[in-house]
């Protein structure tokens, strides 16, 4: 197998590292504090070759996420896109994502580049590491170092529920409130709360009606096989703020569809609700209202999911994913909604080079 870097920006490392080598201090400020930053972004396969998504976008993200943290980066967000483009090519994970295609090895891969900012370590300074390292929960005397890694990736929140609608439960676990942690930034700490919503998601089981509930019960008590029809099988959470309004999920932005006699109108939550700002979130708003349709940032309450005629994800790995179910409760007629269809196709359409990109969204390598 040809050798796979990473990219490295360290104390010790600066370059293309390969995969193996790509290493980090146990003691770095990051794994103990969780000072870090991140991006998601997401590379198309085109006729062109390999198209990316927003990336100038993502990385003046990344830049700002970093800034509100205190840390400088020494590149600017197109340094940040030449090294890459050249790192996809190191890594040829284009003639890589066509084998795992055509072999079955994945189904809908995607190149997926996940830059890290972090705190990390410094020994060389002191004369003996073990006498007083730099680990107090003070970040400042620690060096801002990054990586970027390229690699493929299949559908987030799985192929079924891209086809028929993800189950998805309202998760006990709050979103962080705004003066806690600054979810305008897409911090590495902000995702130990997504990560405890996300395993509930993963470790709960719904029944589609409560007389269905009782007879699994029932068939359970007896020793009887139990049927799982009308069972869902949650892929992911949603989550309040701290006023009880809806957030966002756990690694994506939400979306509301209501129809108002023959017009939709599509609702989102307020960026004050506690949300990371997205960049599909944002292409989302354009391409809808583009559409034709109104789109209202606004505090959205809980009851409204249920009574909602269509409910989507949206997110750099989830794209758009229509959600059938929240908490055992079907929306609209359980199926993907017309308008969810709509945007997605039109999203995806521009996001795989198959429509005019009007917006000047992909770059291609």
């Amino acid at each position: 197998m040809a050798i796979r870097y990473i990219y490295m920006h360290t104390f010790d490392k600066k370059g293309f590292v390969p995969w193996e080598e790509a290493t980090i201090h146990v003691l770095s400020h990051v794994i103990h504090y969780g000072s870090g930053v991140f991006e998601g972004i997401r590379g198309y396969r085109t006729k062109e070759g390999i198209a990316i998504f927003r990336g100038k976008d993502h990385y003046l993200r990344l830049i700002k996420s970093a800034k509100i943290y205190r840390m400088e980066l020494p590149f600017d967000e197109n340094k940040f896109m030449e090294i890459t483009k050249e790192l996809i090519k190191k890594n040829g994970l284009m003639e890589t994502l066509d084998e795992v295609k055509s072999s079955g090895r994945m189904k809908n891969p995607f190149v997926y580049i996940r830059p890290v900012v972090f705190r990390g370590y410094i020994s060389e300074e002191y004369d003996d590491p073990v006498i007083q390292p730099p680990l107090g929960v003070n970040p400042l005397k620690n060096p801002t170092e990054f990586f970027i890694a390229a690699f493929l990736w299949d559908d987030y929140l799985g192929e079924k529920a891209i086809r028929e609608g993800a189950d998805i439960i309202t998760s006990s676990w709050s979103r962080l409130a705004p003066n806690t942690i600054p979810t305008f930034a897409k911090g590495v700490a902000n995702y130990a709360n997504a990560q405890l919503a996300k395993m509930e998601a993963e470790l709960t089981i719904v029944a589609g009606s409560y007389e269905e509930k009782l007879r699994l019960k029932k068939a359970f008590e007896n020793g009887e096989k139990a049927s799982l029809e009308d069972v869902r099988f949650p892929v992911e959470s949603i989550q309040l703020n701290s006023e009880g309004y809806v957030s966002e999920g756990a690694g994506e932005n939400v979306f509301v569809v209501k129809y108002e006699g023959s017009k939709a109108r599509i609702y989102t939550p307020p960026l004050y609700a506690s949300i990371l700002p997205g960049i599909t979130r944002d292409s989302i708003i354009t391409i809808a209202r583009d559409l034709g349709y109104d789109v209202v940032e606004t505090e959205i309450p809980r009851g409204m999911l249920y009574t909602a005629d269509e409910v989507f994800f949206t997110g750099t790995a989830a794209e758009v994913t229509p959600i059938r179910s929240i908490d055992g409760i079907v929306i609209g007629n359980g199926k993907p909604g017309e308008v969810t269809l709509k945007i997605r196709e039109e999203y995806v359409g521009i996001a795989r080079g198959e429509r005019e990109d009007r917006y000047g969204w992909l770059e291609y390598i």
